[in-house]
């Protein structure tokens, strides 16, 4: 079996208990939790198992940490601005270092804790930990994946390990915060409708990271319109028969479906990030949209303004990146990673 369809099966298998773990037990916003899975079963290279753990605890940890901020956002809210922006062009640096994704788990900790801390702190701590059982999933289910199927070594495997670093990478980390941050500060002034927009962001700015900058309109747009139209389409195939195990098998199959291209088993123009980032958009449309019919809401007005509020995002990231490559080019691009390959 080739090391793509490996890829593939772990990822579609940990989704799928992703799925059933975080929306079985009820979580707060679940599909967070599966975000956070599937950002770890994504990586090119799977956690040892008792490493994944406990980075799941720590960063759980880390997360229920953030809630102190509340305070300081409450009132100090310009110290609160000032640290957090330092906060993030630190992470940032991390990632383009090589450290992807431990990089946008403390980034989603920085951003999404905070504000959800504004709400309710007992929503904040929920979250924390569903997005630490997340990274457990993903990391279980990798090592299990990986010990019925080994990897073979491949030339194509040493060649990645030897990916270029960026260029300018300190442009690029203040690119991706001035991408993050206005959207950031727009959710402290709505906390429960903005959450997922600044996911979507936090998706956006490390995208930016890796594409030329003659890619980046096309990319941040049309992966927001693909994720727009698989929640559509998913939301479509769960109303034929609403249960919880039609909801893990129609995640699981249109996350296979996504797997394949992004490890590049089926022939596309698109990079990895694109496929990447147009599943979590699907998911941050479609999550809370089941939350949305639970409680009796239009899910159809709902999804749309939340869509075109992502399409807004992406333009945004758009114009930024445009605008700082004219004031000052940042040069190559982070080298990005192709899972399975």
């Amino acid at each position: 079996m080739h090391n793509g369809d490996r890829a593939v099966l772990r990822i579609g298998v940990g989704v799928a208990i992703a799925v059933l773990v975080c929306y079985g037990l009820a979580l707060p916003m679940p599909h967070l939790g599966c975000i956070m899975a599937w950002i770890v079963l994504c990586q090119g290279k799977p956690l040892p198992i008792k490493k994944g753990i406990v980075v799941g605890l720590l960063l759980m940890a880390t997360m229920i940490g953030g809630v102190l901020m509340v305070p300081l956002l409450t009132h100090y809210p310009l110290p609160a601005l000032l640290f957090t922006a330092l906060l993030l062009y630190l992470l940032m640096l991390m990632g383009l270092k090589g450290k992807g994704t431990q990089a946008m788990l403390l980034i989603t900790a920085v951003t999404i804790i905070p504000i959800a801390g504004l709400i309710e702190q007992s929503l904040a701590i929920g979250i924390a930990q569903m997005m630490g059982l997340g990274i457990i999933i993903g990391t279980v289910v990798n090592r299990f994946a990986l010990a019925l199927f080994p990897p073979q070594a491949t030339q194509a495997a040493a060649a990645a390990k030897v990916a270029l670093a960026p260029e300018s990478p300190h442009l690029l980390a203040l690119r991706a915060v001035l991408i993050v941050l206005p959207v950031w500060l727009l959710a402290l002034s709505n906390p429960a409708f903005y959450i997922p927009a600044v996911m979507k962001t936090v998706m956006l700015a490390q995208q930016t990271n890796t594409l030329a900058a003659k890619q980046v309109g096309r990319e941040l747009v049309l992966s927001t319109l693909m994720g727009a139209g698989l929640a559509a389409l998913l939301w479509f195939a769960l109303t034929i028969w609403p249960s919880l195990l039609m909801l893990v098998l129609w995640m699981a199959l249109l996350s296979l479906w996504v797997a394949r291209r992004l490890v590049r088993l089926v022939a596309n123009r698109f990079t990895p990030s694109f496929w990447s980032n147009a599943w979590v958009t699907c998911l941050i449309l479609f999550g809370p949209a089941i939350q949305d019919s639970a409680s009796g809401k239009d899910v159809w007005l709902a999804s749309a303004m939340r869509c075109s509020l992502y399409v807004v995002v992406a333009l945004y990231g758009w114009a930024c990146v445009v605008i700082l490559e004219r004031w000052r080019p940042s040069g190559r691009p982070a080298a990005e990673p192709v899972p399975g390959g």
